[in-house]
């Protein structure tokens, strides 16, 4: 019987790290959406309803917060990628859909638009995230070639080109305009095939 109690207590405080973790993630995810890498840990923690010290347990540094969001971002980025390539059946509406979601995701989160911002230093600027990067530029790749095998865009255009054309839309963002949609459709003209 001694034995079970310690199991008991174990296990609750299992469930209340993963339960302030979520919490400590889901504040940091409004507390970087609006300050970017302003953002403060004691920040995190009062909009967590968690003391400092819970925050530091699970991420010792802003750093090391930051990096877990960017890795549920890229995670997230990649579902939807996905998604693309399996459900949607127009080849354009899929490149669209694919900048719709980038651009409204910078809208909301200004610590998105600053990461991608740094893909114009290639993906190795990105250091950790190279495996994400790469796993959705192959999804990337992927909605091309379908849109460039249906000639609705340039034939030139590859996957090596979204890293550039993504940091391009995140610095009209991280600008503060907020009619980033306007330069979407600026962007996509110049996807589309040369006459």
């Amino acid at each position: 019987m001694s034995t079970e109690v310690p199991t008991i207590v174990t296990r609750r405080l299992r469930a209340d790290a993963v339960r302030n973790r979520a919490k400590v993630l889901e504040a940091a995810r409004a507390a970087f959406a609006e300050h970017g890498a302003e953002a403060q840990m004691e920040d995190v923690a009062r909009r967590a309803g968690v003391g400092v010290g819970t925050v530091y347990r699970h991420f010792p540094t802003k750093q090391a917060l930051a990096e877990a969001l960017i890795e549920e971002r890229f995670d997230a980025t990649i579902a939807f990628v996905r998604r693309l390539v399996d459900e949607e059946p127009d080849p354009w509406r899929g490149i669209v859909r694919c900048f719709e979601y980038c651009g409204g995701i910078q809208e909301r989160d200004r610590a998105w638009a600053a990461v991608l911002s740094l893909m114009a230093g290639g993906i190795a600027a990105l250091g950790p995230r190279t495996h994400q990067i790469r796993e959705l530029l192959a999804l990337e790749e992927q909605l091309i070639a379908r849109a460039r095998e249906a000639k609705v865009v340039r034939e030139d255009l590859t996957a090596a080109d979204m890293p550039a054309l993504f940091c391009a839309l995140a610095s009209v963002v991280q600008a503060g305009s907020r009619n980033w949609r306007r330069y979407l459709d600026l962007l996509l003209d110049g996807l589309r095939p040369q006459s």
